[in-house]
């Protein structure tokens, strides 16, 4: 190695250290490996990942010693190197650090120690160790490992880049396990809303009793997605004192949490729901009047008679549909009801100002509430 090169291994421009560092290998000077080994602990990342990388080329007998201590290191891409290194040169004294590397934070160390132990042959001797071993850097992989892979999985919810917390979060949407509980709960406070819809999902394995006050925070969270979220998670459950949380949804800007809210809320038989339902009849969005209609019809108030009568000439032939089903599971004669006939006086109120199309819906409805010949059978044709 020139004297020059020499004297640049103790320069203190990092970048001269470093391509000092590469140029060891091919100087064919009898102390380089001395020197290499020395710049494992040069204070620069990049030139002790370059004296890594540079030990393969120089072989000594005590190059996987090196190479074994820096898998200690604090860089992550130092681990990383010194991983692929040792899987490369071999030696059955390296698959212990290495198989310790398999719980490393970073899934590039992870994923770098398991090519490793792969090329070496190695044979995981716990459940614990073949679970990390299969899904190394792998999410999916250790969604398949099932609660063996959790710990993994937990580890990448921490990580830098959100498309990696969003997939661990994902994967631990199939799996049930205590120890995912706490680090979903910091999940969902997650600044990507796509990593909270995910952890939110996800928290809907664990304990009830747990994670409810949480989800119902998160109703009201800021991004439409994530209150979806946990609507979807907290109806799921049949607990009448969750009313409350979606009846406050009623008014939510997004009509597919107004949906899940209403669906919810049909599920409970109490006339208070019906009244606080009646008016998502007249919502914007024909999902949501829709699910409405069949909602009050499993409630089975029959102080919903009217507002279903009116809603037999929604412009919408589903929520039409619904309304009319509802009636008659609220009562099979209902067109005698006195709710019904209430609605076709208001309905002939309204008939001249209507179109065309909706002056002969107004017009069927009516005369079935008559009982009139003139009736066509269905409501919603």
């Amino acid at each position: 190695m020139a004297l020059f090169d020499t004297l640049r291994l103790k320069s203190k421009d990092p970048s001269a250290r470093r391509k000092a560092v590469e140029n060891l290998a091919e100087s064919g000077n009898s102390n380089a490996f001395e020197l290499l080994v020395n710049s494992l602990a040069d204070e620069n990342a990049e030139v002790r990942c370059a004296a890594v990388k540079s030990l393969e080329s120089v072989r000594d007998e005590q190059s996987a010693e090196a190479l074994i201590l820096a898998t200690q290191d604090a860089s992550s891409e130092v681990r990383e190197a010194a991983a692929a290194v040792l899987g490369r040169m071999g030696g059955q004294q390296a698959c212990g650090p290495l198989a310790h590397l398999l719980k490393d934070p970073k899934d590039n160390v992870r994923l770098a120690a398991g090519a490793a132990l792969k090329s070496l042959g190695w044979t995981p001797s716990t459940p614990a160790e073949r679970a990390a071993f299969e899904v190394a850097g792998n999410v999916k992989g250790a969604a398949l490992a099932g609660q063996a892979g959790v710990k993994a999985l937990v580890t990448d919810l921490k990580h830098d880049t959100s498309f990696k917390r969003r997939a661990a979060a994902e994967a631990l949407q199939q799996v049930s396990d205590p120890r995912a509980l706490k680090p979903l709960l910091v999940a969902v406070q997650d600044d990507d809303p796509t990593v909270r819809v995910s952890a939110i999902h996800a928290l809907g394995r664990q304990s009830e009793e747990t994670v409810t006050p949480t989800l119902l925070k998160l109703l009201r969270d800021k991004d439409p997605c994530a209150r979806l979220a946990a609507a979807q998670v907290l109806s799921r459950r049949d607990d009448t004192t969750l009313a409350q949380g979606f009846l406050d949804l009623l008014a939510d800007q997004s009509f597919e949490v107004r949906a899940t809210a209403v669906q919810f809320l049909g599920r409970i038989r109490d006339a208070r729901i019906a009244e606080a339902l009646i008016p998502m009849l007249g919502d914007s969005d024909d999902d949501v009047r829709q699910h409405t209609a069949k909602a009050l019809g499993s409630i089975g108030s029959p102080k919903a008679i009217e507002a279903l009568v009116m809603a037999l000439v929604d412009e919408e032939r589903a929520v039409r549909q619904a309304a009319e089903g509802a009636l008659g599971q609220i009562d099979l004669h209902w067109t005698k009801s006195q709710a019904a006939q209430r609605a076709s006086w208001r309905l002939e109120e309204t008939l001249e100002d209507r179109p065309a199309w909706v002056r002969s819906a107004v017009s069927q409805v009516l005369a079935k509430l008559r009982g009139s010949s003139a009736g066509v059978a269905g409501l919603s044709a």
